[in-house]
């Protein structure tokens, strides 16, 4: 009685290259459509707008996140392994984290404004009264996304280390780029006041007295 030897495909595939192709096989690949991301940017940008007090402010937060997340994305040169759905899951979650930083910093600069006249006075007390609050949010992400690295499924390191990298980066131009622009766009946001959506919880917030 003769035996059937068989080869398995890991020793197979240790001696060769196989490549997978077909209709099939790029039906299979996970990947994120362009168009979510866009539809994510815009539904973001319309919530901003409708909580703003000016039509400007969205504009400048939007332009500093755009402007982190290009210099996040164009770091990738220096990481090629970064899977493409990564590349744009990341860039879709480093603008949810820096809407939060910008809120921040852009509520201190409207009760800073209100007490002083001066501007760029008013800017400095934000970013001071801001910067522990922000850092220590930014901070805080970081480690939590820097715990992803150990997971044992590839793309949780890679979207960890994506946005770990992006929270930094994000959080440079919060306190470079973005003063800037709110310190140029000024007098347009006092122009263009606004009512903004204030929703009222005072009673579901009180508590009864005893």
């Amino acid at each position: 009685m003769t035996g059937v030897q068989t080869c398995a495909l890991p020793i197979y595939s240790k001696k060769h290259d196989i490549t997978l192709g077909g209709s099939i096989n790029d039906a299979n690949e996970s990947d994120l459509p362009l168009w979510i991301v866009i539809i994510a940017v815009v539904i973001a940008f319309i919530i901003i707008l409708i909580m703003a007090n000016s039509y400007i402010e969205p504009l400048a937060m939007m332009i500093t996140i755009g402007i982190a997340i290009l210099i996040n994305m164009g770091s990738y040169v220096f990481f090629p392994y970064i899977s493409h759905t990564t590349y744009l899951i990341a860039a879709v979650l480093q603008m949810v984290l820096s809407m939060d930083y910008s809120i921040m910093l852009l509520n201190r600069y409207r009760q800073q404004r209100i007490i002083t006249s001066d501007k760029y006075q008013g800017m400095r007390a934000s970013l001071s009264l801001s910067f522990g609050a922000i850092t220590g949010s930014s901070l805080t992400t970081f480690a939590g996304l820097l715990a992803l690295l150990f997971m044992s499924f590839k793309i949780g390191a890679d979207i960890g280390l994506s946005l770990a990298k992006g929270v930094i980066i994000s959080l440079i131009c919060l306190f470079t780029v973005m003063p800037a622009l709110l310190l140029a766009f000024d007098s347009l946001m006092t122009k263009t006041v606004k009512k903004s959506l204030i929703t009222k919880i005072g009673r579901a917030s009180c508590r009864e007295r005893v």
